[in-house]
């Protein structure tokens, strides 16, 4: 076999790929609570799943399928001996890390400056933090959480190997 390290990458990210479980969890004081990854999204407001959730995984789960495929078709040329590169499952979880800074940013800007209201958010990558504000002359606290889940780390796992992967092919050439 010409390609070993890049077929264990192509089986060990459909293995992530098709895993249904969220990469990341974030909740703010519990209110409101998001459970992602990028091929699924939960949303609970006050213990409500939002609807908007469902319409998104519809979405997601295209995505799941068409990076399913990819890999698939990366397995069959890899044992074949073709070098085929498609690098999202490396990408995926190195971005997934923005995420929290994508919720910080809105939060923060955007929902602040619409409600008016000044929101003392955290950015909060891993971890827990409080989201202090005052509302009609009280002082409310929030503890905000933001914590991968047991699959994030497993999906950093194709990183490595793509990574195992691109260096041997570095000393090749």
């Amino acid at each position: 076999m010409k390609y070993p390290v890049l077929l264990a990458y192509y089986i060990t990210s459909l293995a992530i790929v098709l895993i249904p479980i969220p990469w990341w969890y974030y909740s703010v004081g519990g209110i409101f609570q998001i459970y992602d990854s990028p091929f699924q999204i939960n949303l609970c407001f006050l213990g409500e799943k939002l609807i908007i959730a469902e319409i998104l995984n519809i979405l997601l789960n295209a995505v799941r399928i068409y990076v399913a495929i990819n890999l698939v078709y990366g397995i069959i040329l890899s044992m074949k001996g073709k070098n085929y590169r498609y690098s999202t499952m490396f990408w995926l979880p190195i971005f997934y890390v923005v995420d929290p800074i994508i919720i910080y940013l809105v939060v923060d800007f955007l929902v602040s400056k619409a409600l008016g209201i000044p929101l003392n958010y955290p950015l909060v990558i891993i971890g827990k933090e409080n989201l202090t504000t005052k509302y009609q002359g009280a002082t409310i606290i929030m503890l905000i959480k933001s914590y991968p889940t047991f699959v994030f780390w497993l999906s950093l796992i194709p990183v490595i190997i793509y990574i195992v992967f691109l260096l041997t092919e570095k000393k090749k050439t």
